[in-house]
């Protein structure tokens, strides 16, 4: 069925999905809005267009303007957060989540040359009535709320790890060389310890508060307290330490912010502690990584009609670019960062871990094709475990399949083939034999080095 617009005495004729629809172009304190309607098997297009503020008494008034129009569809960019306080005047007015079309602007993006705002109005409600749009994933507004919170304390986290990369630089340049004997001067032992020498300590007051919070710690440092002050030892009339305490000062208190941010986290989560628990049966999935999860999709992913649409969203699934039959680079799409953060993050915890069906499969592709590959690719298997995880609502079971064994034991055989047809290996040797071989070569050669360090002499 074709329905024909038109306008200034232009005429385009185009096959329609909807017989009405309102086309929004929304900025930071405007909103033009043009409705189109017309009836199947005429040329005839009722239009009428509204523009004002984005006040939220003029977001009311455009409310319902909207309601008397009674379009089909309303669509509209997801241009910065502007849109969202008209998405939700829109939805107190009644409308549904299937008549509120949230669209990219790069999909739908005027030809240049003749971009106004009208024009652009007028272009996003026939894409609307044509029905040729990819439909953005909103959650429910509650959700939506969650989000935000969420990213605020992503942020936080952040700016907490900018802080310290910028405190560790800052006390290398006035002689500390922290790094040498502490492995993570994020840790609680070290950062006591940096506390203590950022005070203002030093000499045998600084070597007692070593010994004492060395003492004190649950955790061991492999240097001993003397190498610790030696390594601490700094140009303490340096201008640079002034800098460094405001430093300090500003991480203990995003320390405080963060505390208070995940306790109000987990309160807002309560009604989800089902589906988080649930989703800590993933391995590598901690607590706060699930609720993470759930504050970025929620609890209800019909909107995605697929596994593959979903892992597309996140921006793990792999991309597409081919040409006259040749493909190039399959590099994964842009999608959501928070999410692809969270689960990249996951994926490499999974590679750290020692043993498991996604930690042997982690391995595998890393042994093929590197490290932060092999972490998109488990990543990408996170995301499908996860979508069925919350819509099915059932606990991760592991698999129990052999294969990192199965890999190398082919890549073995695939070996030995080859040394056998340059004639360096018997045929009758089999090849469980020669691995056997090759394991106890190894065994052999730590038990060495082992017994090298272990010397009194080295």
């Amino acid at each position: 069925m074709s329905i024909a617009h038109n306008d200034n005495k232009r005429m385009a004729v185009f096959h329609a999905l909807h017989q009405s629809a309102i086309g929004i172009d929304v900025h930071s304190n405007l909103i033009v809005a043009v409705f189109q309607k017309g009836e199947f098997g005429n040329n005839v297009v009722e239009g009428d267009t509204w523009s004002g503020t984005a006040s939220k008494t003029e977001l009311v008034k455009f409310a319902e303007w909207c309601k008397s129009k009674d379009p089909e569809v309303l669509i509209m960019e997801s241009t910065g957060v502007y849109w969202q306080s008209l998405y939700e005047a829109l939805e107190d007015k009644g409308f549904t989540k299937s008549q509120l079309i949230v669209v990219n602007a790069r999909d739908v993006k005027n030809r240049r040359g003749s971009k106004t705002d009208i024009s652009d109005a007028i272009h996003l409600a026939e894409i609307a009535r044509q029905g040729s749009y990819r439909a953005s994933f909103v959650p429910e507004k509650f959700v939506r709320q969650l989000r935000c919170l969420w990213r605020s304390f992503s942020t936080l986290k952040n700016t907490r790890k900018r802080l310290l990369n910028i405190l560790h630089k800052q006390l290398c340049q006035v002689g500390c060389r922290a790094s040498s004997v502490f492995s993570d001067i994020r840790g609680k032992t070290a950062s006591k310890i940096l506390e203590c020498l950022i005070s203002g300590e030093c000499g045998e007051k600084l070597r007692c508060s070593i010994v004492s919070i060395m003492k004190s710690s649950k955790g061991k440092l492999k240097a001993s307290p003397a190498m610790i002050y030696d390594a601490l030892q700094a140009d303490m009339d340096s201008l640079v330490w002034f800098s460094i305490r405001k430093h300090l000062n500003h991480i203990k208190f995003i320390d405080i912010q963060l505390k208070e941010s995940e306790e109000n986290l987990k309160q807002q989560l309560s009604p989800y502690r089902k589906l988080i628990e649930l989703l800590t049966t993933i391995p590598a999935v901690k607590e706060m990584t699930a609720m993470g999860l759930i504050c970025e999709l929620g609890d209800d992913l019909s909107q995605f009609t697929s596994i593959r649409k979903f892992a597309k969203w996140i921006g793990l699934a792999p991309g597409n670019n081919e040409s006259a039959g040749k493909r190039r680079s399959g590099k994964t799409t842009p999608g959501n960062k928070y999410l692809k953060v969270l689960l990249i993050e996951a994926a490499a915890g999974i590679g750290l871990m020692k043993t498991g069906y996604l930690h042997e499969v982690h391995q595998k592709l890393k042994e093929r094709r590197g490290q932060k590959k092999a972490n998109v690719a488990i990543a990408h298997k996170l995301c499908r475990i996860i979508f069925n995880v919350i819509s099915h609502r059932t606990s991760y079971v592991e698999q129990n399949k052999p294969v990192l064994k199965d890999h190398r034991l082919a890549k073995a055989t695939n070996a030995i083939a080859g040394l056998k047809q340059v004639g360096l290996v018997c045929n009758d040797v089999e090849v469980t034999d020669i691995a056997s071989g090759i394991v106890k070569v190894i065994h052999k050669a730590r038990n060495e080095v082992k017994h090298q360090t272990s010397s009194p002499y080295c």
